[in-house]
């Protein structure tokens, strides 16, 4: 190791010596892997980390006793343990009782939805820069705030039928959400979500909310 790292005078006559050439390249090298091994290291224990932390929130929510419950584990762990600015759950048309309580937790209509068509029909989580008025259905007063934000559709697989709402997590930070990061760990989430709901609501689909739901 000490060796590669010393630079060692070559005698030669004028010409650059193909030998000092060859331990140059080679030195480039070796801190090209050793940046990479470091990238590498530290995306996995940041991802290990994450695992840990989705683990917690899944025992959390299976210890739920009801839908208020629910919705204070899902606010508390995702703006503790994901440092998120703001933490959104809008659902789709339940008529559930408890959020009568909750007007931060909007049972959404019709109109609502076409802002995020997309979003319900893949069944698959989008991250990056919201347009004006998807971040006013979704974060209300706090909309002028949010620089980023990743959406989470409430489905239990990409292929299921029923769509419960959508998880909306929101950042001060430009760079926080971007369109091309990765969403395996936000699917699996919003996947977790949806089952929990399903069990607290005792969900039946109601018979005016079929773009919510198809």
């Amino acid at each position: 190791d000490l060796l590669a790292g010393m630079i060692l005078p070559h005698e030669h006559q004028g010409a650059v010596s193909l030998v000092e050439r060859q331990v140059q390249i080679l030195r480039e090298q070796k801190e090209s892997h050793k940046k990479r091994l470091t990238t590498l290291i530290a995306n996995a224990q940041a991802n290990e980390k994450l695992n840990a932390q989705i683990n917690q929130l899944i025992l959390s929510l299976l210890d739920a006793t009801d839908l208020d419950h629910v919705l204070d584990i899902v606010q508390t762990r995702l703006s503790k343990d994901f440092n998120a600015d703001t933490v959104v759950v809008r659902l789709f048309n339940t008529g559930h009782p408890t959020l009568a309580a909750r007007p931060e937790v909007i049972d959404w209509s019709e109109p609502a939805l076409g802002a995020f068509e997309k979003i319900i029909k893949e069944r698959r989580p989008a991250c990056g820069q919201l347009k004006h008025g998807q971040l006013e259905s979704l974060f209300s007063d706090d909309a002028g705030q949010i620089a980023s934000a990743a959406l989470i559709p409430l489905v239990e697989s990409e292929n299921s039928k029923t769509c419960y709402g959508m998880l909306a997590i929101g950042s001060h930070e430009r760079e926080r959400f971007r369109a091309d990061m990765g969403t395996m760990f936000l699917s699996q989430i919003g996947n977790i979500l949806a089952r929990v709901l399903k069990r607290t609501l005792e969900f039946e689909k109601p018979q005016n909310s079929e773009h919510a739901t198809d």
